[in-house]
């Protein structure tokens, strides 16, 4: 099926929406564990698919989404008698800060139902809580209310689309409507996930919202141009905090291994943040890590290379022999006549005294936390003829103003890249939010609310939770006979 063909939720006829109530699959984490929410993009890019739910005649409209990744409550973090011990419920996790921000978006109100009882307990089954959902409705919303549900990663089977529990799941929550709309652009790359692909087998009609349908229209036009033959560079930006080494979670790294098959002479990759760390050291031990023979890294030689910067310990060697194999492959890419870069910060960032100083090495002791001067002038150079530039991350700490110079002057060269006709795209959270407080968010091409979703759909020029909503086809052959009689009598009067 072509990307083309598939639903949107503008192609639902009125007669098919009127009466109904649809659930709406969004990307509402955007707050933090204090319930702060800095930039509320993710919220605000489902405005256009609610308001014309609601100018369809929908009777409610259930928003499905998920924050974070709550993990079972053990008695080190809770206290041996916390109601909560062994369950995934996690009070710092719970969206309600979403719905009060969407209240104050919408100027109406928004129910949300709490994943807690009156009396402070966790529905731990998801069917009570279902049933729950259901006698609230049925006594407190009325017509075109909109209706939020508790993070859905309270229960096990969001997370299990594809396992008996998961599909459980998926059902219960497709019995609270008939219409399923796919608006979560930020985590439909999910597609284990039960109410992101499993759901689509329950409901009758499935179809993507309005900003779905703007991010892949975007996204696959860029996809489409990485394959076309003479095309200028494609730059690709890689920074954030962490290089993903788990089970389950897609790396950056992993993505712009994948990217490098569709890339060519000229293209370059510039690694900046935290996540550059693994690379230094693995650039390192390049050697080492071509014949096998690195088995582990010790911190006091780490330590030689990058002073006390950020990484995770628990997870280093994993990280650098991630790192080292895509520098070999960058090698291997060489020698088949692919002249593809990788470039690293030439200095960087540090605290001495209170205020930033750049060095070309990091000794003992020193805490790196952006990109130095030399780096974003190189850089600067790197990104000027690119047709299409990727930012992934920030590359620095930008949250504090100390840590913010590379970041910034970067964001600002790459937006003004977009004069010249260069396709920029900000991907993710993290890097829309930052694009965003630095004032470029509308000079770039795209500001993607999503990361993961955007890199991967870039890697294969779709997603595969998408390919499971329906065609235009299906959705117009729905439609009542009486009712395609009625338009086609009013359009043949109106012509004469």
């Amino acid at each position: 099926m072509n990307l083309e063909e598939i639903a949107c939720v503008n192609d639902l006829d009125e007669s098919l929406v009127k009466g109904q109530t649809v659930l709406l699959r969004v990307s509402f984490d955007a707050f933090d564990d204090k319930g702060n929410i800095e930039d509320g993009l993710r919220i605000e890019a489902a405005e256009g698919t609610l308001k014309v739910l609601k100018q369809k005649g929908a009777k409610n409209i259930i928003l499905l989404t998920y924050a974070g990744r709550p993990d079972k409550n053990d008695v080190d973090k809770i206290g041996e008698n916390s109601k909560f011990k062994g369950k995934l419920y996690d009070k710092r996790l719970s969206v309600r800060p979403a719905a009060d921000f969407l209240h104050g978006m919408m100027k109406e109100r928004i129910h949300f139902i709490s994943a807690l009882d009156d009396h402070g307990n966790f529905y731990e089954n998801a069917s009570d809580y279902i049933t729950h959902v259901k006698d609230y409705a049925a006594k407190n919303v009325e017509e075109g209310d909109v209706i939020l549900l508790d993070n859905l990663r309270f229960w096990e089977g969001e997370n299990n689309g594809d396992k008996p529990v998961g599909q459980e799941f998926a059902r219960l929550i497709a019995s609270l409507g008939t219409i399923y709309v796919q608006d979560g652009f930020a985590q439909a790359h999910r597609v284990n996930n039960a109410t992101v692909g499993e759901i689509t087998k329950h409901a009758k009609i499935n179809v993507m919202g309005i900003q779905v349908k703007g991010e892949v229209d975007y996204l696959k036009g860029i996809f489409d141009n990485l394959l076309t033959k003479d095309r200028k560079p494609f730059v690709f930006v890689v920074g954030g905090k962490k290089i993903e080494t788990k089970p389950g979670i897609v790396s950056k790294i992993d993505i712009a291994n994948k990217l490098m098959q569709n890339m060519k002479s000229g293209d370059k990759i510039l690694i900046g943040g935290a996540m550059v760390y693994p690379f230094m050291i693995a650039e390192k031990y390049i050697s080492d890590i071509r014949d096998g023979s690195l088995k582990n890294l010790s911190r006091e030689h780490v330590r030689r290379l990058i002073g006390d910067s950020y990484v995770e310990w628990d997870q280093i060697y994993n990280q650098v022999m991630l790192a080292g194999n895509m520098l070999l492959n960058v090698e291997r890419k060489r020698q088949e006549g692919k002249n593809i870069s990788v470039k690293l910060p030439m200095d960087h960032g540090v605290i001495k005294d209170g205020s930033p100083h750049y060095v070309d090495h990091l000794g003992e002791g020193m805490i790196a936390g952006d990109i130095g001067i030399k780096t974003l002038d190189e850089w600067r150079q790197e990104i000027k003829d690119a047709h299409t530039i990727l930012l992934a991350g920030p590359v620095g700490v930008y949250e504090n103003k100390l840590f913010s110079f590379g970041s910034k002057g970067l964001v600002e060269a790459i937006a003004e890249t977009t004069k010249e006709g260069t396709v920029t795209i900000a991907a993710g959270g993290d890097t829309a939010d930052m694009v965003r407080s630095f004032g470029y968010g509308y000079k770039f091409s795209l500001v993607s609310i999503g990361g993961g979703a955007t890199l991967e759909f870039l890697m294969h020029g779709y997603l595969p939770s998408l390919m499971l909503l329906d065609t235009k086809e299906k959705i117009r052959s729905m439609v009542p006979l009486n009712v395609v009689e009625n338009k086609l009598n009013k359009i043949l009067s109106k012509g004469g």
